[in-house]
């Protein structure tokens, strides 16, 4: 990690839930390693635990919860840190704004009113978690008036532009990068899938007959494949809150499965990159670890059994050759993702060849 001085820029990072926590504390990494980095949990129904706090692993040189408005106090010009600062400059150089689209709206309206009149103000950014296949324009809307709206790939920022010139707003803002929490080793492959992940998500599927069902599938292949070790990989514990609200828990539904999990599925928890260590199969229906896992060259399978729909956010996957069912998978498919659509989405190999390195660079 760099070094960081009185005088390294200092960044505060804003956010509403361990995800958009990590995307946030790892943009601001990215966009400046040497600063010194403040961040601020917005207290609310998915302020994160000091165990989601944990598993995301980001640094911060100092964390706390926080309402909204002392945040705006924060950011009130003055002295500064040390004497450092005139009298008319915010504390921070760098303001990221990891909140859903009403709360950064929220936030951008009341920084304004803070610095009227401010000789010097932080630069604001915000972005978005993973994959954008819902709420396009209204997400993108409530976020404009942001100095930085970063893009995660090529693809989202083409969308992000057309949405704003649609309207006719500045699209100077969008800036292309990735999302920053890709990494780790690249998958080598294996004779065969011994270890497959069902990355669940919070909300969906919504009912509980459909997320009974893949709970269900993954159990049978589990029992189809005693050779392999299927993983149902969990965003949050009993009690926990995520950026989504989960109204029926897989823990619950596991519990009710006749006979019981067999010995070679479990349930698992923990950082998603230390699970794909160990991932020969990923499977889900739209969530941001089929990303993470084709970054690395994983075998990704993206669920069609409740057809492709917007709902669902599997159509966001239209192309990329990731579609697939859990009878295929039972059939022994492993999906071979289309390396023009990788590019698209800025997944070209770049766990290898080194191109991720400079995805913040524009940023």
């Amino acid at each position: 990690m760099p070094s960081r001085t009185a005088s390294s820029p200092r960044i505060a990072v804003l956010a509403d839930s361990d995800t958009r926590w990590k995307w946030g504390a790892l943009t601001a990494d990215r966009i400046q390693p040497d600063s010194r980095l403040d961040g601020y949990l917005l207290r609310g129904r998915a302020t994160p635990t000091v165990r989601q706090l944990d598993e995301v692993g980001a640094r911060a040189d100092a964390l706390r919860e926080i309402r909204g408005a002392d945040f705006l106090d924060l950011m009130t010009p003055g002295p500064g840190h040390g004497g450092a600062r005139s009298a008319d400059a915010a504390p921070y150089d760098v303001v990221v704004l990891a909140c859903v689209g009403g709360a950064v709206q929220a936030m951008l309206h009341g920084l304004a009113r803070t610095w009227q009149g401010a000789g010097r103000r932080p630069v604001v950014v915000t972005g978005y978690v993973g994959v954008v296949y819902e709420k396009l324009a209204d997400g993108l809307l409530l976020r404009h008036g942001a100095d930085v709206v970063l893009a995660n790939s090529r693809h989202d920022a083409d969308r992000f532009r057309g949405v704003y010139r649609g309207v006719g707003a500045d699209d100077g803002s969008v800036v292309e990068c990735a999302l920053p929490f890709l990494g780790g080793a690249p998958y080598r492959g294996r004779p065969g899938p011994r270890t497959v992940v069902f990355a669940a998500q919070p909300s969906v599927p919504e009912s509980r007959a459909d997320r009974a069902y893949l709970l269900g599938r993954a159990v049978a292949h589990a029992r189809q494949h005693p050779g392999r070790e299927v993983l149902i990989k969990l965003r949050s514990r009993p009690g926990e809150h995520t950026t989504h609200i989960e109204e029926l828990p897989y823990q619950k539904l596991a519990a009710k499965v006749p006979g019981g999990l067999p010995a070679n599925c479990r349930l698992v928890y923990g950082n998603m990159g230390e699970v794909l260590d160990r991932t020969d199969l990923m499977v889900t229906v739209s969530s941001t670890a089929a990303l993470e896992a084709l970054h690395r060259g994983i075998p990704t399978a993206v669920l069609t059994d409740l057809g492709i729909r917007e709902a669902l956010g599997n159509h966001h996957f239209l192309g990329s050759g990731c579609l697939a069912s859990w009878d295929e998978l039972d059939a022994g498919a492993r999906p071979v993702a289309d390396p023009q659509w990788l590019a698209r989405q800025g997944l070209p190999g770049t766990a290898a060849d080194g191109t991720y390195e400079h995805a913040f660079d524009a940023a």
